[in-house]
């Protein structure tokens, strides 16, 4: 059984606890994050023991592993701290937002022989599983993609209290990054990148409102991906997901705005999410809890994991390469 502690204790870092319980192979025993008053509630709801602090968490528990779920910019410290005190690392994605922090992580990790995975909870939705399926059946070279996955204006303003230390590419785009540099198979060479900078601004957040990247890939594919932090609250889904994926002679499309349901009720017209981490019986089901399963039996088997560490880390180096693009206002080159 795989002994867990968990570093966040917000919205993702309670699913993520919620499924290490659940799981017959891994046990949660402790929680770190700096909301004394919080984390206490949900240490007590799941009873294990809490710390304000995790380099506290790493010297007193017996744990194993660690799982991150903190604000993007945070990732690369607690990461380090973990591997140094000798713990395998579930990390939220993106695995940073530096790719010189990205490499550092990915050199520490080789150095440790610690397995680290980032949080690409995508890659387990069944559609997208079923495209990659195809994909390789057919054995056809892509052309060209495109994908968005853009928010209500809610998220950047009220669901984060951090989004003006991040950008909506690193926290939208970076799921669909990986998404089809895996459906691909090939790594992006070259990044041009322009963003949108007026209604958030004016809200007070230095974040951009929305960002277009254009990507070329060593196979000679393109695509696009766009993110948006300022859908109207009224839109009937927290996050507009797309994905369209063109070869030699076929086309995928994976629309996710209608995951099986739409609902209509005295407070508007909605269409609620269900695919990635949703309950029946008292049970957590989707993609998010397959990814994390995943993660405890590779540890435990010692077996690789289906997100390498080094794809996540060619995510960041994309990421990093756009951002530097909308600064310059010309293409970039994406070094690893």
């Amino acid at each position: 059984m795989l002994k867990v502690g968990q570093i966040g204790g917000g919205i993702m870092g309670q699913q993520h606890m919620t499924i290490y319980q659940q799981y017959h192979r891994s046990q949660i025993k402790a929680l770190a994050t700096p909301n004394p008053t919080r984390g206490k509630e949900i240490s007590d709801q799941f009873g294990v023991t809490y710390y304000e602090n995790h380099q506290e968490m790493l010297e007193k528990e017996d744990i194993d592993a660690v799982s991150i779920a903190t604000p993007d910019f945070a990732h690369f410290s607690i990461v380090m701290d973990a591997l140094a005190a000798g713990k395998h690392v579930l990390v939220e994605k993106p695995l940073t937002i530096g790719v010189e922090e990205s490499r550092e992580i990915v050199a520490f990790a080789q150095q440790k022989n610690l397995t680290v995975m980032t949080l690409f909870s995508n890659r387990w939705l069944s559609s997208y599983a079923q495209a990659k399926q195809l994909l390789q059946k057919k054995n056809l070279s892509p052309i060209m993609g495109y994908a968005r996955k853009n928010d209500r204006i809610a998220v950047p303003t009220e669901m984060i209290t951090w989004s003006n230390k991040t950008s909506p590419a690193y926290f939208l785009s970076s799921h669909d990054i990986d998404l089809m540099n895996w459906l691909f198979d090939s790594k992006v060479v070259e990044v041009y990148a322009t963003a949108v900078h007026k209604v958030l601004k004016g809200k007070g957040i230095d974040t951009p409102d929305a960002v277009q990247i254009q990507a070329k890939y060593e196979n000679g594919a393109i695509a696009t991906f766009e993110s948006c932090w300022i859908y109207p609250n009224t839109y009937p889904t927290i996050v507009d997901s797309f994905v369209e994926v063109v070869t030699e002679e076929e086309v995928i499309y994976l629309d996710r705005k209608i995951e099986n349901i739409e609902y209509g009720g005295p407070d508007g017209f909605a269409t609620p999410r269900n695919q990635l981490n949703f309950e029946i019986g008292g049970k957590r089901i989707g993609a998010v809890p397959l990814a994390i399963e995943h993660f405890v039996d590779c540890v435990l088997d010692n077996q690789p994991t289906h997100i390498s560490l080094e794809s996540s880390h060619h995510v960041t180096a994309i990421l990093s390469a756009a951002h530097k693009s909308i600064e310059s206002g010309k293409p970039e080159r994406v070094v690893d």
